[in-house]
C-alpha cells in the first residue's frame, strides 16, 4: 500500500526583486500584524535565516501596540442576576452574608476587595449613605446606601454574623474566625449561588464579581444614565476607563453602526 502522500506546505511568496523595498513596506508586504513583535513574527524570521533579508530589516519594522481594553467585558443577563439572588439561602449565616455581598456589587458597583474591606465606620445610617476608599485608586467615594442593600447588610449584622471584635463587616465563617485576607477570592460565593440557581457558568465566560460590576455598568449606560455619572459610581479617574462597557452592550453597538446605503460624513449628495 502506497504511503500517503505529505501534505504541501503552503510556499512562501517569492521575495520581491526590487531593492528599493523599504522596512516598513516589507511589513505590509508580509502582512504582518499590528500587535507582534516583528523579531517574533515566524515568516520575517524565516526571511532573516534564508538570507533574504538582514538583521537590519528586524530592527527597522516597528512593533505596534495592542489596543487597550481590547477586551469585551463579561455581563450578565439582569433575569441571571435576579436568579442568583433568588436561589441564596437567606435562613443560615452564609447566606445572608452572601446575598449582601453580591447585592453590594450589583446595585453599587463597588469592587469585591472594597466589600471585603468594608467597615462598620464607612457605614452613615443616618445619612443612608456609604463611604469607602477605593483600594485600587486610593480615592474616597461616596454612594447612596440603598434600601434593599442597606436591610441585607442589616439582617446580616444582627442575625448571621459570628460574634468578633473586628472592625471589617464581612467575616469568613470557617475557623479561625476573621475578616476575608486580600487573598480570598469572593467568585466562588458567585459561582456557588449561580449553579443552585441553575444559571450557565462554564470556562468561556468570566464569573469573577467583577462581571456583577460590569453588568451594572452596562445596563447603566443603556437606560441613558450619563458617562461621567457612571464613573463616577465606580469610582473610575477617567471616563475613557468607563466607555469600555459600551463594546459589552449589542444595543448600544447598533447604534454606532453607520448605513453603508447612507452618505459618508460630512459629504452632501
Amino acid at each position: 500500500m502506497p504511503a500517503a502522500p505529505h501534505r504541501r506546505c503552503r510556499p512562501m511568496a517569492r521575495w520581491p526583486e526590487s531593492s528599493s523595498l523599504l522596512p516598513a513596506g516589507v511589513a505590509v508586504w508580509l502582512g504582518w500584524m499590528p500587535g507582534s513583535s516583528a523579531r517574533s513574527w515566524p515568516p520575517l524570521r524565516f526571511a532573516r535565516d534564508s538570507g533574504l533579508v538582514d538583521e537590519a530589516v528586524l530592527e527597522a519594522v516597528p512593533a505596534a501596540k495592542p489596543a487597550r481594553q481590547a477586551r469585551i467585558p463579561s455581563v450578565w443577563d439582569p433575569a441571571e442576576v435576579t436568579k442568583i439572588l433568588q436561589a441564596v439561602d437567606r435562613g443560615n449565616p452564609c447566606g445572608k452574608r452572601d446575598y449582601a455581598i453580591i447585592l453590594l456589587i450589583t446595585r453599587l458597583g463597588l469592587r469585591g476587595i472594597d466589600v471585603k474591606r468594608l467597615r462598620f465606620g464607612d457605614l452613615d445610617w443616618p445619612g443612608n449613605r456609604l463611604s469607602v476608599v477605593q483600594a485600587k485608586t486610593g480615592h474616597r467615594v461616596q454612594l447612596p446606601l440603598l434600601k434593599d442593600a442597606g436591610w441585607a447588610i442589616i439582617d446580616y449584622i444582627r442575625h448571621g454574623r459570628p460574634r468578633s471584635d473586628c472592625p471589617q463587616v464581612f467575616l469568613r465563617h470557617t475557623a479561625p474566625i476573621g475578616p476575608f485576607s486580600d487573598q480570598d477570592h469572593l467568585h466562588q460565593i458567585l459561582v456557588k449561588h449561580a449553579r443552585t440557581a441553575h444559571v450557565p457558568v462554564g470556562e468561556k465566560r468570566r464569573h469573577g464579581m467583577h462581571s456583577l460590576r460590569h453588568t451594572l455598568a452596562t445596563r447603566l449606560m443603556e437606560d441613558g444614565t450619563p458617562v461621567e455619572q457612571i464613573a463616577d459610581i465606580l469610582g473610575h479617574q477617567s471616563v475613557t476607563s468607563t466607555g469600555v462597557y459600551l463594546k459589552s452592550s449589542l444595543g448600544l453597538l447598533a447604534k454606532c453602526a453607520l448605513d453603508p446605503d447612507g452618505p459618508a460624513p460630512g459629504a452632501t449628495r
